[in-house]
């Protein structure tokens, strides 16, 4: 992982009026309460973290971001764990993690959630397939449409099974590769490949597959290659309430997702699902609509102290037959 530039100009926050923008933004998003019927599932790219020195006011803002959840999938944790252990003991006793070792780029995938919400069932996996299996999945690349086989994933997604109440799910946490599109097209063919054939087994994990993370997909909608490779393995992209705000920080890109099977988990699924957009709240005196210069300095302190993505939410039934 490469950090972000970090900040050379001095910026000393108010910690407790961030504390209350997040809150009073999180209303203002409408994300759910959590009740008796409800579940809230999360994918946030965290962007290197544990590599760019964030202070425990910033691990603090962060906490309160995701303490709203019941599960977040995370994305660029580093080999580095002291920041995320921080994260975990801010959020409080009742919650806990489980991750991999680093893959590409040096990233570890994770899942933090709350254990009086939801309980892992014990599947914890990350998908590598088999030579054979690799071998099946190819594309057409360039004017000559020459034959691109699959060699493996640059970070193995990453396979947790929950219980809530009487919904049991699998997430599989992805960040797909981003510098280059022959590859990227290549894992999420093979995401979608192994998706489909697991849907329908009988034993773990099958049922309520939950695709979630960073798919580096800029656009949701039909003519965007990897968003019609993975529509026609039969997985539905649930738009997003706050469908005008993408998941970067300049609001214009989808990259990060959370997808499933109707036929499986419609019937589960809230038709709620949106961004919080953090960074439209945080640290207003560092933004200025006229001059240009402070808006730099703002991007800059929020990629390198927060995060250059913004997390996706979407609530779910946690009962099997709700009303």
């Amino acid at each position: 992982m490469r950090a972000h530039k970090k900040p050379d100009f001095p910026y000393e926050l108010d910690f407790t009026a961030e504390l209350e923008h997040i809150q009073d933004h999180q209303i203002h998003r409408k994300i759910p309460a959590a009740t008796d019927t409800n579940l809230l599932i999360a994918t946030w790219n965290l962007t290197n973290f544990g590599v760019q020195e964030r202070e425990n006011d910033h691990l603090e803002i962060m906490a309160e971001i995701i303490k709203p959840f019941d599960v977040v999938a995370i994305q660029e944790v580093a080999d580095d764990l002291g920041h995320f252990e921080t994260l975990v003991s801010t959020l409080g006793s009742d919650w806990d993690t489980i991750y991999t070792d680093i893959a590409g780029n040096q990233e570890r995938l994770g899942y933090l959630f709350n254990s009086r919400r939801i309980v892992p069932t014990g599947l914890a996996a990350e998908l590598a397939m088999r030579g054979y299996e690799r071998r099946r999945i190819t594309i057409q690349v360039g004017d000559v449409e020459e034959e691109q086989e699959f060699e493996g994933f640059n970070r193995n997604p990453f396979i947790v099974s929950f219980i809530a109440k009487q919904f049991e799910f699998t997430i599989v946490n992805v960040h797909l590769y981003w510098t280059n599109f022959t590859l990227r097209m290549l894992e999420a063919k093979a995401l979608t490949k192994w998706a489909k054939s697991r849907v329908n087994k009988q034993f773990p994990p099958h049922n309520d597959i939950i695709l979630i993370g960073d798919f580096n997909m800029p656009r949701v909608e039909e003519g965007d290659e990897i968003y019609d490779l993975l529509r026609e393995g039969g997985i539905e992209f649930p738009k997003y309430d706050t469908e005008l705000i993408g998941s970067n920080l300049a609001g214009d890109k989808h990259y990060d997702q959370i997808a499933f099977f109707p036929s499986r988990t419609e019937e589960d699924f809230t038709d709620r699902i949106g961004v919080f957009d953090f960074d439209k709240v945080l640290f207003p005196d560092l933004w200025d609509d006229e001059d240009r210069e402070k808006q730099k300095q703002f991007y800059q302190y929020v990629r390198y102290y927060m995060a250059d993505h913004r997390p996706l939410w979407a609530e779910f039934h946690r009962s099997a037959n709700p009303v």
